[in-house]
Protein backbone atom coordinates (compact mmCIF):
# COMPACT_ATOMS: atom_id res chain seq x y z
CA UNK A 1 0.00 0.00 0.00
CA UNK A 2 1.65 2.99 -0.73
CA UNK A 3 2.15 5.78 2.09
CA UNK A 4 0.71 8.64 0.57
CA UNK A 5 -3.24 6.90 0.41
CA UNK A 6 -5.99 7.75 2.06
CA UNK A 7 -7.37 5.83 5.30
CA UNK A 8 -10.41 5.45 6.25
CA UNK A 9 -10.42 4.79 10.15
CA UNK A 10 -13.69 4.03 12.21
CA UNK A 11 -13.91 3.98 15.99
CA UNK A 12 -15.20 5.52 18.77
CA UNK A 13 -11.95 8.19 19.22
CA UNK A 14 -9.92 8.43 16.19
CA UNK A 15 -8.09 11.05 16.99
CA UNK A 16 -4.91 9.50 17.89
CA UNK A 17 -4.86 7.13 15.22
CA UNK A 18 -5.29 9.91 12.29
CA UNK A 19 -2.51 11.47 13.72
CA UNK A 20 -0.47 8.41 13.21
CA UNK A 21 -1.84 8.19 9.77
CA UNK A 22 -0.42 11.37 9.29
CA UNK A 23 3.28 10.74 11.07
CA UNK A 24 3.08 7.56 8.58
CA UNK A 25 2.69 9.58 4.99
CA UNK A 26 -0.87 8.25 4.70
CA UNK A 27 -4.06 11.05 4.29
CA UNK A 28 -6.45 9.82 7.27
CA UNK A 29 -10.15 10.19 6.91
CA UNK A 30 -12.52 9.25 10.11
CA UNK A 31 -15.70 8.19 11.07
CA UNK A 32 -15.79 9.02 14.91
CA UNK A 33 -18.52 8.72 17.69
CA UNK A 34 -17.36 11.91 19.34
CA UNK A 35 -15.93 13.80 15.83
CA UNK A 36 -13.73 16.31 18.58
CA UNK A 37 -12.95 19.93 17.10
CA UNK A 38 -9.53 19.00 16.61
CA UNK A 39 -10.18 16.27 14.53
CA UNK A 40 -12.49 17.80 12.27
CA UNK A 41 -10.09 20.67 12.02
CA UNK A 42 -6.87 18.68 10.57
CA UNK A 43 -9.14 15.82 8.42
CA UNK A 44 -11.76 15.37 6.72
CA UNK A 45 -14.13 13.69 9.61
CA UNK A 46 -17.99 12.58 9.92
CA UNK A 47 -19.99 11.65 13.13
CA UNK A 48 -21.65 8.79 13.95
CA UNK A 49 -24.04 7.51 16.12
CA UNK A 50 -23.19 4.12 17.64
CA UNK A 51 -27.08 3.41 18.29
CA UNK A 52 -28.98 5.15 15.47
CA UNK A 53 -26.14 4.51 12.87
CA UNK A 54 -25.26 0.91 13.21
CA UNK A 55 -27.62 -0.38 10.59
CA UNK A 56 -25.65 1.99 7.98
CA UNK A 57 -22.35 2.33 9.38
CA UNK A 58 -21.04 0.47 5.75
CA UNK A 59 -22.64 2.64 3.67
CA UNK A 60 -21.07 5.76 5.59
CA UNK A 61 -18.22 4.22 5.34
CA UNK A 62 -18.46 3.43 1.73
CA UNK A 63 -18.84 7.32 1.27
CA UNK A 64 -15.15 8.27 2.32
CA UNK A 65 -14.12 6.16 -1.36
CA UNK A 66 -11.11 5.20 0.70
CA UNK A 67 -8.66 2.12 -1.05
CA UNK A 68 -7.93 0.96 2.82
CA UNK A 69 -9.34 1.28 5.86
CA UNK A 70 -9.18 0.29 10.04
CA UNK A 71 -10.51 0.28 13.26
CA UNK A 72 -10.09 1.69 16.64
CA UNK A 73 -11.88 0.34 20.06
CA UNK A 74 -14.33 -0.68 20.78
CA UNK A 75 -14.73 -2.51 17.01
CA UNK A 76 -12.61 -5.44 17.68
CA UNK A 77 -16.12 -6.45 20.20
CA UNK A 78 -18.43 -6.41 16.45
CA UNK A 79 -16.94 -9.25 14.45
CA UNK A 80 -20.48 -9.09 12.73
CA UNK A 81 -19.83 -4.92 11.85
CA UNK A 82 -15.92 -5.35 10.44
CA UNK A 83 -17.57 -8.15 8.13
CA UNK A 84 -20.11 -6.10 6.62
CA UNK A 85 -17.37 -3.14 6.51
CA UNK A 86 -15.15 -5.75 4.31
CA UNK A 87 -15.95 -4.49 0.97
CA UNK A 88 -15.44 -0.50 2.03
CA UNK A 89 -11.50 -1.36 1.25
CA UNK A 90 -8.79 -2.93 1.88
CA UNK A 91 -9.09 -3.58 6.19
CA UNK A 92 -5.89 -3.27 7.40
CA UNK A 93 -6.03 -5.14 10.55
CA UNK A 94 -7.51 -8.38 12.03
CA UNK A 95 -10.61 -9.57 10.63
CA UNK A 96 -13.77 -11.05 11.86
CA UNK A 97 -12.73 -14.79 12.96
CA UNK A 98 -9.57 -13.46 13.89
CA UNK A 99 -11.80 -10.93 16.72
CA UNK A 100 -14.07 -14.01 17.48
CA UNK A 101 -11.09 -16.17 18.56
CA UNK A 102 -9.00 -13.77 20.66
CA UNK A 103 -11.73 -11.91 22.04
CA UNK A 104 -12.82 -15.16 23.80
CA UNK A 105 -10.69 -15.20 27.14
CA UNK A 106 -11.21 -19.19 27.53
CA UNK A 107 -9.18 -19.18 24.25
CA UNK A 108 -6.69 -17.05 25.17
CA UNK A 109 -6.22 -18.77 28.60
CA UNK A 110 -5.80 -21.96 26.86
CA UNK A 111 -3.20 -20.53 23.93
CA UNK A 112 -1.41 -18.85 27.81
CA UNK A 113 -1.66 -22.58 29.05
CA UNK A 114 -0.17 -24.56 25.51
CA UNK A 115 2.78 -22.26 25.44
CA UNK A 116 3.62 -22.42 29.19
CA UNK A 117 2.64 -18.82 30.21
CA UNK A 118 1.09 -17.26 33.43
CA UNK A 119 -2.23 -16.42 33.32
CA UNK A 120 -5.49 -15.44 35.56
CA UNK A 121 -7.93 -18.22 36.06
CA UNK A 122 -11.49 -17.71 34.71
CA UNK A 123 -15.07 -18.86 35.53
CA UNK A 124 -18.43 -18.41 33.75
CA UNK A 125 -21.16 -16.42 36.06
CA UNK A 126 -22.79 -19.58 35.96
CA UNK A 127 -20.74 -21.45 37.81
CA UNK A 128 -19.89 -18.74 40.47
CA UNK A 129 -16.28 -17.60 41.08
CA UNK A 130 -14.63 -20.67 43.16
CA UNK A 131 -13.30 -19.60 46.69
CA UNK A 132 -10.97 -19.13 48.06
CA UNK A 133 -9.40 -15.94 46.46
CA UNK A 134 -10.18 -12.53 44.73
CA UNK A 135 -12.15 -11.91 41.66
CA UNK A 136 -13.21 -9.86 39.29
CA UNK A 137 -16.30 -9.51 36.83
CA UNK A 138 -15.28 -8.43 34.01
CA UNK A 139 -17.96 -8.14 30.77
CA UNK A 140 -16.95 -10.23 27.36
CA UNK A 141 -17.73 -7.03 25.24
CA UNK A 142 -14.83 -5.08 27.39
CA UNK A 143 -14.07 -1.86 26.24
CA UNK A 144 -11.41 1.14 28.53
CA UNK A 145 -12.24 -0.67 32.10
CA UNK A 146 -15.51 0.05 31.98
CA UNK A 147 -17.88 -2.62 34.04
CA UNK A 148 -15.40 -4.62 35.53
CA UNK A 149 -16.05 -5.27 38.91
CA UNK A 150 -14.86 -6.58 42.02
CA UNK A 151 -17.15 -9.82 42.43
CA UNK A 152 -18.03 -9.15 45.76
CA UNK A 153 -19.66 -6.10 44.88
CA UNK A 154 -20.79 -7.03 41.85
CA UNK A 155 -23.62 -9.60 42.33
CA UNK A 156 -26.75 -7.76 40.76
CA UNK A 157 -25.18 -7.12 37.96
CA UNK A 158 -23.69 -10.62 36.92
CA UNK A 159 -25.05 -12.29 33.83
CA UNK A 160 -24.19 -14.34 30.52
CA UNK A 161 -22.21 -10.93 29.03
CA UNK A 162 -19.73 -11.33 32.12
CA UNK A 163 -17.15 -13.52 33.32
CA UNK A 164 -14.85 -14.09 36.02
CA UNK A 165 -11.29 -13.57 35.98
CA UNK A 166 -9.09 -14.30 38.41
CA UNK A 167 -7.61 -10.79 40.59
CA UNK A 168 -3.52 -10.72 40.60
CA UNK A 169 -1.89 -8.07 42.47
CA UNK A 170 0.52 -5.74 40.74
CA UNK A 171 0.73 -2.74 38.58
CA UNK A 172 -0.99 -2.89 35.08
CA UNK A 173 0.56 -2.43 31.91
CA UNK A 174 0.31 -2.70 28.27
CA UNK A 175 2.85 -4.65 25.75
CA UNK A 176 2.45 -2.86 21.96
CA UNK A 177 3.43 -5.42 19.53
CA UNK A 178 3.29 -5.48 15.28
CA UNK A 179 2.53 -8.99 14.05
CA UNK A 180 2.95 -10.73 10.52
CA UNK A 181 3.61 -14.64 9.55
CA UNK A 182 2.72 -15.71 12.89
CA UNK A 183 5.79 -13.70 14.44
CA UNK A 184 5.43 -10.39 16.60
CA UNK A 185 7.87 -7.98 17.33
CA UNK A 186 7.73 -6.15 21.18
CA UNK A 187 7.48 -2.51 20.70
CA UNK A 188 7.26 -1.05 23.83
CA UNK A 189 5.65 -1.06 27.31
CA UNK A 190 3.19 1.46 28.85
CA UNK A 191 2.20 2.13 32.45
CA UNK A 192 -1.89 2.63 32.79
CA UNK A 193 -3.58 4.72 35.06
CA UNK A 194 -7.27 3.77 36.04
CA UNK A 195 -9.34 4.34 38.07
CA UNK A 196 -12.73 6.82 38.56
CA UNK A 197 -15.04 7.24 41.22
CA UNK A 198 -17.36 4.67 40.28
CA UNK A 199 -15.42 2.93 37.71
CA UNK A 200 -12.42 1.67 39.81
CA UNK A 201 -10.55 -0.02 36.57
CA UNK A 202 -11.29 2.97 33.94
CA UNK A 203 -8.41 3.60 31.92
CA UNK A 204 -7.49 6.52 32.12
CA UNK A 205 -4.23 7.07 29.91
CA UNK A 206 -0.48 6.14 30.47
CA UNK A 207 3.20 6.86 30.53
CA UNK A 208 5.62 5.35 28.36
CA UNK A 209 8.07 3.69 27.74
CA UNK A 210 7.73 2.20 30.56
CA UNK A 211 11.08 0.19 31.81
CA UNK A 212 10.65 -3.63 32.83
CA UNK A 213 13.38 -6.16 33.73
CA UNK A 214 15.35 -8.15 31.13
CA UNK A 215 13.43 -11.34 32.39
CA UNK A 216 10.27 -9.12 31.82
CA UNK A 217 11.35 -8.23 28.45
CA UNK A 218 12.05 -12.42 27.34
CA UNK A 219 8.63 -13.34 28.80
CA UNK A 220 6.63 -10.28 26.50
CA UNK A 221 8.18 -11.07 23.67
CA UNK A 222 7.09 -15.32 24.27
CA UNK A 223 3.72 -14.04 24.87
CA UNK A 224 3.81 -12.27 21.49
CA UNK A 225 5.28 -14.34 19.55
CA UNK A 226 2.99 -17.51 21.21
CA UNK A 227 -0.12 -15.05 20.35
CA UNK A 228 0.80 -14.49 16.80
CA UNK A 229 1.36 -17.52 16.00
CA UNK A 230 -1.93 -19.19 17.60
CA UNK A 231 -4.66 -17.33 16.84
CA UNK A 232 -2.94 -15.52 14.04
CA UNK A 233 -2.82 -11.67 14.63
CA UNK A 234 -1.33 -9.17 12.07
CA UNK A 235 -0.44 -5.56 12.50
CA UNK A 236 -0.67 -3.20 15.72
CA UNK A 237 -2.28 -5.36 18.75
CA UNK A 238 -1.89 -4.65 22.67
CA UNK A 239 -1.58 -7.03 25.74
CA UNK A 240 -3.09 -5.38 28.65
CA UNK A 241 -0.99 -6.97 31.60
CA UNK A 242 -0.22 -7.02 35.07
CA UNK A 243 3.06 -6.83 36.66
CA UNK A 244 3.68 -9.97 39.76
CA UNK A 245 7.20 -10.40 40.29
CA UNK A 246 8.42 -9.86 36.81
CA UNK A 247 5.91 -12.29 35.46
CA UNK A 248 3.66 -10.43 32.80
CA UNK A 249 -0.33 -11.89 33.62
CA UNK A 250 -1.84 -11.18 30.66
CA UNK A 251 -5.47 -9.62 31.15
CA UNK A 252 -6.74 -8.40 27.71
CA UNK A 253 -6.11 -8.85 24.40
CA UNK A 254 -6.82 -5.61 22.10
CA UNK A 255 -6.37 -6.59 18.35
CA UNK A 256 -5.89 -3.43 17.20
CA UNK A 257 -4.42 0.20 16.94
CA UNK A 258 -4.30 0.92 20.92
CA UNK A 259 -3.75 4.06 23.14
CA UNK A 260 -0.34 3.01 23.81
CA UNK A 261 0.81 3.63 19.71
CA UNK A 262 0.63 7.26 20.32
CA UNK A 263 2.02 7.49 23.49
CA UNK A 264 5.18 4.94 22.18
CA UNK A 265 5.32 6.81 18.78
CA UNK A 266 5.92 10.25 20.32
CA UNK A 267 8.24 9.32 22.91
CA UNK A 268 10.38 7.41 20.52
CA UNK A 269 9.83 9.66 17.25
CA UNK A 270 9.16 6.33 15.31
CA UNK A 271 5.78 6.17 12.95
CA UNK A 272 4.95 2.64 14.20
CA UNK A 273 1.37 2.46 12.12
CA UNK A 274 3.89 2.24 9.02
CA UNK A 275 4.86 -0.96 10.75
CA UNK A 276 1.48 -1.87 10.47
CA UNK A 277 0.69 -0.90 7.30
CA UNK A 278 3.85 -3.30 5.84
CA UNK A 279 2.93 -5.92 8.14
CA UNK A 280 -0.88 -5.78 6.86
CA UNK A 281 0.30 -5.54 3.76
CA UNK A 282 3.48 -7.29 2.58
CA UNK A 283 3.53 -9.56 5.87
CA UNK A 284 6.67 -7.86 7.30
CA UNK A 285 7.74 -6.99 10.59
CA UNK A 286 10.52 -3.69 11.20
CA UNK A 287 14.05 -5.51 12.01
CA UNK A 288 15.05 -3.07 14.13
CA UNK A 289 13.45 -0.05 16.61
CA UNK A 290 16.67 2.50 16.34
CA UNK A 291 17.71 4.24 18.96
CA UNK A 292 15.61 4.23 22.38
CA UNK A 293 13.02 6.99 23.58
CA UNK A 294 14.73 10.29 24.08
CA UNK A 295 11.81 11.45 26.58
CA UNK A 296 9.10 10.13 29.02
CA UNK A 297 5.51 10.89 27.56
CA UNK A 298 2.46 10.87 29.62
CA UNK A 299 -1.35 11.72 28.13
CA UNK A 300 -4.29 11.38 30.63
CA UNK A 301 -7.79 11.19 30.20
CA UNK A 302 -10.16 13.79 31.75
CA UNK A 303 -13.74 12.23 32.30
CA UNK A 304 -16.48 14.38 33.86
CA UNK A 305 -17.18 13.88 37.84
CA UNK A 306 -20.64 15.67 37.20
CA UNK A 307 -22.31 16.75 34.07
CA UNK A 308 -21.09 20.03 32.53
CA UNK A 309 -21.52 21.60 29.21
CA UNK A 310 -18.19 21.89 27.29
CA UNK A 311 -17.11 25.77 27.32
CA UNK A 312 -14.86 27.06 24.24
CA UNK A 313 -11.30 25.63 24.30
CA UNK A 314 -8.70 26.71 21.87
CA UNK A 315 -8.03 23.97 19.10
CA UNK A 316 -3.92 23.30 18.98
CA UNK A 317 -2.67 24.63 15.36
CA UNK A 318 -1.30 21.34 13.93
CA UNK A 319 2.79 21.82 13.98
CA UNK A 320 5.04 21.37 11.49
CA UNK A 321 6.67 18.99 13.49
CA UNK A 322 4.30 15.74 13.43
CA UNK A 323 6.14 14.32 16.69
CA UNK A 324 5.86 17.47 19.14
CA UNK A 325 3.66 16.35 21.76
CA UNK A 326 0.57 18.55 22.04
CA UNK A 327 -0.85 19.91 25.16
CA UNK A 328 -4.06 19.01 25.15
CA UNK A 329 -6.13 16.83 22.34
CA UNK A 330 -10.10 15.35 21.80
CA UNK A 331 -11.31 18.92 22.04
CA UNK A 332 -14.76 19.07 22.68
CA UNK A 333 -17.35 21.40 20.28
CA UNK A 334 -18.51 24.10 22.42
CA UNK A 335 -21.91 23.17 24.62
CA UNK A 336 -21.66 19.68 24.29
CA UNK A 337 -23.14 18.24 27.04
CA UNK A 338 -20.57 15.76 28.72
CA UNK A 339 -22.37 13.49 31.47
CA UNK A 340 -20.74 11.96 34.44
CA UNK A 341 -17.73 9.81 33.73
CA UNK A 342 -17.61 10.09 30.12
CA UNK A 343 -14.35 11.62 28.09
CA UNK A 344 -13.82 15.41 28.11
CA UNK A 345 -10.82 15.56 26.45
CA UNK A 346 -6.91 14.48 27.17
CA UNK A 347 -3.55 16.24 28.36
CA UNK A 348 -0.09 15.38 27.88
CA UNK A 349 3.02 15.96 29.41
CA UNK A 350 6.73 15.20 29.00
CA UNK A 351 9.92 14.43 31.18
CA UNK A 352 12.91 12.71 31.74
CA UNK A 353 11.79 10.39 33.96
CA UNK A 354 8.24 8.62 34.94
CA UNK A 355 7.80 10.39 37.77
CA UNK A 356 8.04 13.59 36.84
CA UNK A 357 6.01 13.03 34.19
CA UNK A 358 3.11 11.65 36.42
CA UNK A 359 3.48 14.39 38.63
CA UNK A 360 3.24 17.25 35.52
CA UNK A 361 -0.10 14.80 34.77
CA UNK A 362 -1.55 15.61 37.95
CA UNK A 363 -0.98 19.04 38.04
CA UNK A 364 -2.01 19.49 34.59
CA UNK A 365 -5.29 17.45 35.24
CA UNK A 366 -6.07 19.19 38.37
CA UNK A 367 -5.87 22.95 36.44
CA UNK A 368 -7.83 21.89 33.80
CA UNK A 369 -10.39 19.90 35.69
CA UNK A 370 -11.10 23.08 37.71
CA UNK A 371 -11.32 25.39 34.85
CA UNK A 372 -13.87 23.31 33.16
CA UNK A 373 -16.09 22.50 36.34
CA UNK A 374 -15.87 26.01 37.02
CA UNK A 375 -17.32 26.87 33.22
CA UNK A 376 -19.46 24.14 33.02
CA UNK A 377 -21.88 25.27 36.18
Amino acid sequence: MPTTADVLIVGASTRAAAFSAARAGLRPRCLDQYADADLADLFPTSRFDPLEDDARLDQMAAAHDCPAWFYTGPLENHPGLIERLKPVGRLLGNGPETLRAIRDPWRVAAALARNGLAGPSLARVSERPPAPGRWLLKPLASAGGRSIFRAEESAPRADASFYYQEFVDGPTLSALYVAAAGRARLLGVVRQFQGAPGAPFLYRGGIGPWSVSDATTARLRRLGTALASDFPLVGLFGVDFILNDDEPWPIEVNPRYTASVEILELAMGRALLRDHVLACSEGRLPEALGPSASRIVGKRILYARQRLVAPPIAVPGRSVDLFAVPSIADVPWPGTTIDTLEPIMTVFATATTAETCAERLDQIEAEWMERLERAGE
